[in-house]
């Protein structure tokens, strides 16, 4: 026969059986109970539930219980209520809680919404220091907005440079010969001088007349002078013909290999293609790097004002 013990354990039971069923909010939750209520008590023989001088033949059966002191009754709400917080979180504690996509793990909405995680590396940092950070699109290595700002805006060194035009353009009708005189000039950046003079002549002699190049304007960043006394520029220049300026904002690009040589090439629908899509060759005879202020690590050049 169950002794009173033994009957507080299956209320017990029975009970949190009961609080699980409404904790998951199902809507078959009476058919839960009922089936709860069976499987606890289907494994428990009828006559350890009667004592044993009564007759369990019959239909019906009447089943005494043992009687429930107060002091039992006692330890059992104690039992119950120390379970309860175990088994079903506040509605607070849930609405704070939120379960991470990947990894489970719980963090308050705040937490999460002040994180952000890195696309590559799943890092988390806060918005406020990704935003105060760039990545180079290169080396992906990150600096501050103000350390790329402040690194754009030391001094570079500029250059003077002049040499001479040697160049020869071939046509369906003629060859041409150029002859003429180059220079420019850049400082911290900027290039502060371009112009070109040519004379042309046929290849018999008997025509001539002249070029001339002037107003480069660049339109890519910074113009310094590269290692190998290299320098590549892109822009837009006018184009003169006899002294007077025939085409204006004509797309070029100007480059000087290795200190030695300098190639001058025009768009060739911007110019009725006169020169023949042919760049315009040329001989670099002084190149020198210059500067207006001191630079980094003690270094000082001549002014970009001397040539």
């Amino acid at each position: 026969m169950l002794t009173t013990d033994s009957i507080i354990a299956l209320s017990i039971l029975s009970l949190l059986f009961l609080i699980g069923v409404a904790y998951n909010d199902n809507s078959n939750t009476i058919a839960q109970i009922q089936e709860g209520h069976a499987r606890i008590f289907k494994t428990i023989p009828l006559a350890n539930l009667v004592p044993k001088d009564v007759n369990t033949a019959g239909e019906n059966i009447t089943v005494s219980r043992p009687a429930v002191t107060q002091k039992q009754q006692q330890q059992t709400s104690e039992i119950v209520a120390a379970i309860i917080p175990y088994i079903m979180p506040s509605q607070q504690d849930l609405k704070s809680r939120q379960e991470h996509p990947v990894t489970g793990l719980k963090a308050s909405q705040q937490d999460l919404k002040s994180r952000q995680e890195h696309p590559v590396t799943g890092l988390k940092a806060s918005q406020q220091d990704l935003k105060s950070r760039q990545e180079h699109p290169v080396t992906g290595l990150k600096a501050s907005q103000q350390d790329l700002k402040s690194r754009q805006e030391q001094p570079l060194a500029g250059f003077n440079t002049k040499g001479t035009i040697n160049s020869l353009i071939s046509t369906p009708r003629d060859k041409w010969i150029a002859t003429g005189n180059w220079s420019m000039n850049a400082n911290n950046g900027a290039l502060t001088f371009f112009q070109t003079n040519m004379t042309w002549f046929n290849k018999s002699g008997n025509a001539t007349h002249t070029h001339e190049f002037l107003n480069f304007r660049p339109t890519e960043g910074r113009i310094t002078i590269q290692p190998g006394n290299t320098i590549s520029l892109k822009g837009i220049m006018d184009v003169g013909t006899n002294h007077r300026v025939v085409w204006k904002n004509v797309d070029s690009a100007i480059s000087v290999n290795n200190g030695k040589t300098i190639t001058i090439s025009l768009n060739d629908k911007q110019t009725n293609s006169h020169f023949a899509g042919q760049p315009i060759l040329g001989i670099v005879s002084l190149i020198t790097r210059c500067s207006d202020v001191p630079l980094q690590a003690m270094e000082v050049l001549p002014s970009c004002g001397q040539s």
